[in-house]
C-alpha cells in the first residue's frame, strides 16, 4: 500500500507509450501524478516510486522533501533564510554537517560530490551523491525540482531547473551514468512542485526558443508538448528529456506554486518571494510517513 502523502499516486502508461523514440525495454514508461499533502506544517515528504510501489531503504528513507510557505523563506543569501534552515533541519533530525548546498545561478552545472566536499558548495544548480548519509538541497520558488534515484547503485541526485536551466536533470543523469554506471531504467525520479503551464505564460520569443530547444519532432512526449498556448511546461520539458534518455519511472507534482498559496512562488509573491528548501535525503521515516 502506498503512503498516506497522496492520493494515491496511481502508475498510468502515457498514451503513446513505446512510441516515439523512447529506448529501453520496449519503450514503456510509467508516470505517477501525487498531490503534496502537508502532514507537518513545514515540511511534505513524498518518496520515489518504482512499478508503482514506493521505495525504502535499511533505517532511513532517500526521501523527497519539500518545505512550505509557512515555514518560511530558505534563502542562503539571509539570515533569516539560514534560521529557518537550522530550524527544518533540526526537526528533521538532521545534522548541518549532512547537508550540500550550491550557490544557485539558473545554470547547468551540476557538482560530483564526496564525503569531503564542501558543505555550501560553487556556483551550480544541482548535485549528486552516492553518501548514504548526504542530504542535498536546492531551493525553488516557482522553478522545478527534479530528484533522482538509482536503485543499483544507490546515487541519487537533485537539480533546480527553471527555464533557463532546463536540461540540468539530463546533465546530472549523465554525470551519474559516468561516475556509477547508472542504467536509466534503473532510474526513479520525481518532479517536484512547481509553476505549471496553467501560470506560466511568457513572451511569443521566449515560448519559441523553448520549444525549439526541448520540443521537436522526434521523442517521446509524456506529458504533452512543452509549451501549452503560449505558456512553458517545465514538467514536460523534463520528463520529455528522461524519458528520452530511457528513465522509465517518473513521479510528478500536480500542485502549481502559483495557485497554492501553501507552495512559495516568486510570480505570485514578487520581490519578497518564499524560497522553498527542496530536499534529498536520509530522513527519519517517522518525521515524514
Amino acid at each position: 500500500m502506498l503512503p498516506t502523502w497522496t492520493g494515491p499516486p496511481h502508475n498510468r502508461d502515457s498514451p503513446g507509450a513505446g512510441e516515439g523514440g523512447a529506448t529501453g525495454d520496449g519503450g514503456d514508461w510509467h508516470l505517477y501524478p501525487f498531490h503534496l499533502v502537508f502532514e507537518r506544517e513545514t515540511l511534505a515528504c513524498f518518496p520515489f516510486i518504482m512499478d508503482g510501489a514506493a521505495l525504502t531503504f535499511h533505517e532511513k528513507h532517500r526521501a523527497c522533501g519539500i518545505s512550505s510557505h509557512a515555514a518560511g523563506t530558505m534563502s542562503l543569501k539571509t539570515p533569516e533564510g539560514s534560521l529557518h534552515r537550522r530550524r527544518l533541519y533540526t526537526s528533521l533530525g538532521l545534522d548541518p554537517g549532512q547537508v550540500f548546498t550550491c550557490t544557485q545561478v539558473h545554470s547547468q552545472e551540476v557538482l560530483v560530490l564526496d564525503p569531503e566536499s564542501p558543505r555550501e558548495g560553487p556556483h551550480a544548480d544541482g548535485m549528486i551523491s552516492r553518501d548514504p548519509r548526504a542530504c542535498l538541497a536546492v531551493t525553488v520558488a516557482d522553478c522545478l525540482p527534479v530528484y533522482l534515484y538509482d536503485t543499483e547503485s544507490g546515487g541519487f541526485g537533485l537539480v533546480h531547473s527553471g527555464w533557463r536551466g532546463t536540461g540540468i536533470a539530463l546533465k546530472a543523469l549523465q554525470r551519474m551514468e559516468a561516475r556509477w554506471h547508472t542504467r536509466p531504467e534503473a532510474v526513479a525520479a520525481v518532479l517536484g512542485p512547481c509553476i505549471g503551464s496553467c501560470c506560466y505564460q511568457v513572451d511569443p520569443e521566449r515560448a519559441r526558443a523553448f520549444d525549439q530547444e526541448f520540443g521537436g519532432p522526434d521523442g517521446a512526449y509524456p506529458l504533452g508538448p512543452v509549451v501549452k498556448g503560449g505558456a512553458l511546461d517545465l514538467q514536460a520539458a523534463n520528463a520529455r528529456m528522461l524519458v528520452n534518455a530511457g528513465v522509465r519511472h517518473i513521479a510528478l507534482c500536480t500542485d502549481c506554486t502559483f495557485t497554492d498559496e501553501r507552495l512559495g512562488s516568486f510570480r505570485r509573491e514578487g520581490p519578497s518571494y518564499t524560497a522553498m528548501a527542496a530536499l534529498i535525503g536520509a530522513f527519519h521515516p517517522q518525521d515524514c510517513f
